[in-house]
C-alpha cells in the first residue's frame, strides 16, 4: 500500500470519527432536474422542490444558468448539466419508468408545482375533481384564451354552479410526467388558487398512496 493511500484512508476514517459527522454528510445531493423555463429551473434535491432563478442557490446547489434545454448547475466543486428528466445519479429519464412522489401537507393536501403549456404552476391533486380546473384569473396568466378556444360550459363547485369553459391543454407536465393534449375547465373566478389536477389528468397515470406519500407514474 502506497504512503498516499494511507493518507487518503487515514482521513476518511478520522472524519467519520468526527463526533455528528456521517459519511452521508460528504456527498454530493441528489438533484433531479423537473421543469425548466426561462431562466428558472424546477428541481428536486434530497426529495426537496424547489424553484431556482439563475444566480440562486439551495441546499448546496447553484443554478448557473439555463442553456439549450437543460439546466447548468454547481454542486461543490463541480458543474454539471442536466436536461428535462435527467438527475445526477443518471435516472428518472421523461418517458417510461418516469416517476414522481408528492409529500402530504399539513392540511392532508398533496400540491406540487408542475407545468401547464410550458409555464410553471401550483397543482393541488384531486381525484375527486372530473378535470384539469382552473380560474378564469390563472388562465389569463398563463394565456389561455378560454373565451376563443374554449366551449362554454357550467361547473359545480363548492359555492354553487359557476359559468366555465372546456379547454385542450396541450401539456401538463408534473415531475418528468409529461400528458399531451389534456381537457381542462376554465372556472369563472377573478382569484388565483392552485389549478386542481383532476382526472383528465391522473386518469393517464398510475397513482399509489402510501401514509404521507403519493407517487406518480408513467403507465
Amino acid at each position: 500500500m502506497t504512503s498516499r493511500l494511507q493518507g487518503v484512508m487515514l482521513a476518511a476514517v478520522l472524519l467519520l470519527a468526527l463526533p455528528g459527522v456521517s459519511a452521508a454528510a460528504y456527498q454530493d445531493p441528489h438533484v433531479n432536474v423537473i421543469g425548466l423555463i426561462g431562466d428558472r429551473a424546477i428541481l428536486r434535491i434530497d426529495g426537496n422542490q424547489v424553484i431556482l432563478r439563475r444566480g440562486e442557490s439551495s441546499n448546496g446547489v447553484t443554478l448557473v444558468d439555463v442553456v439549450a434545454g437543460e439546466a447548468l448547475l454547481r454542486i461543490g466543486k463541480r458543474e454539471i448539466r442536466l436536461g428535462m428528466g435527467k438527475d445526477t445519479g443518471g435516472i428518472a429519464e421523461r418517458g417510461s419508468g418516469a416517476s414522481i412522489e408528492i409529500v402530504m401537507n399539513g392540511n392532508d393536501q398533496f400540491i406540487t408545482s408542475g407545468m401547464i403549456n410550458g409555464r410553471v404552476v401550483e397543482f393541488l391533486v384531486d381525484t375527486g375533481a372530473n378535470s384539469v380546473s382552473m380560474t378564469t384569473y390563472d388562465a389569463d396568466r398563463l394565456g389561455i384564451d378560454y373565451k376563443v378556444d374554449g366551449a362554454p360550459m357550467q361547473t359545480a363547485t363548492a359555492g354553487g354552479i359557476v359559468k366555465s369553459w372546456m379547454v385542450t391543454l396541450r401539456s401538463v407536465q408534473v415531475g418528468p410526467i409529461v400528458v399531451k393534449n389534456v381537457q381542462a375547465s376554465v372556472r369563472d373566478a377573478p382569484n388565483h388558487a392552485p389549478v386542481l389536477l383532476g382526472m383528465t389528468f391522473l386518469s393517464r397515470v398510475s397513482l399509489q398512496q402510501e401514509n404521507n406519500k403519493l407517487k406518480m407514474s408513467v403507465r
